[in-house]
């Protein structure tokens, strides 16, 4: 439901007929983001930059079917994905519970479909480089942000990323998988996105 909310909140807030919304929320149309941009909203936001990642242009459209923003997928150890949600319909707001609460005790539900090793090759540095393999955790936490979702970065983002700090259970890594339109994506690629999420 509030996956919904977020969707008719965004398609409102992005049409011109409501400004003042649009503006409350700081949410902007999509453009294209270079690495210089998103270090420093990010920063205005109060996220760690260290650990901020971003897709490449071939996998982005992979990534966009499967998640949303702000949401976060979790992994163990082994790259075993982690479920957080009760049910498919559920929301992100289980993750404000689920991750202060990851330990090594709890048997988790743990659905074979996905593994990090397999979405690792698809993130990229914010320059394009491929990436090594992050290093050993528990659990790895990788919260998907765009900059141009303004306010939910602070209402979400940063609040998963400090509660994952917080948690001394375990060892939890958090990678911030940025889901922007990069400016190292081929020229085609990027007016190709561009154009599609500005007729939304």
């Amino acid at each position: 439901m509030k996956k919904l909310i977020f969707l008719s909140l965004t398609a409102v807030t992005l049409s011109s007929c409501n400004p003042i919304i649009k503006k409350l929320y700081g949410i902007k149309k999509p453009d294209i983001e270079n690495r210089e941009l998103i270090t420093k909203k990010a920063n205005k936001f109060g996220l760690d930059t260290t650990n901020i990642v971003s897709v490449s242009s071939a996998d982005f459209p992979y990534i966009m079917k499967r998640v949303s923003v702000p949401n976060a997928s979790i992994f163990d150890a082994q790259g075993k994905y982690v479920e957080y949600r009760l049910t498919d319909t559920s929301c992100n707001k289980g993750l404000f519970d689920f991750i202060p609460n990851l330990n090594l005790i709890t048997t988790y539900n743990k659905p074979d479909s996905l593994s990090l090793q397999q979405q690792w090759p698809k993130y990229r540095d914010l320059n394009g480089n491929k990436l090594s393999l992050p290093e050993p955790a528990d659990f790895y936490v990788l919260i998907y942000w765009n900059v141009w979702t303004g306010k939910l970065n602070r209402d979400h983002v940063k609040i998963w990323e400090d509660l994952a700090r917080a948690n001394k259970n375990c060892r939890v890594k958090v990678i911030k998988v940025n889901l922007d339109i990069q400016d190292y994506w081929e020229q085609e690629e990027k007016e190709k996105w561009r154009k599609a999420f500005r007729k939304r």
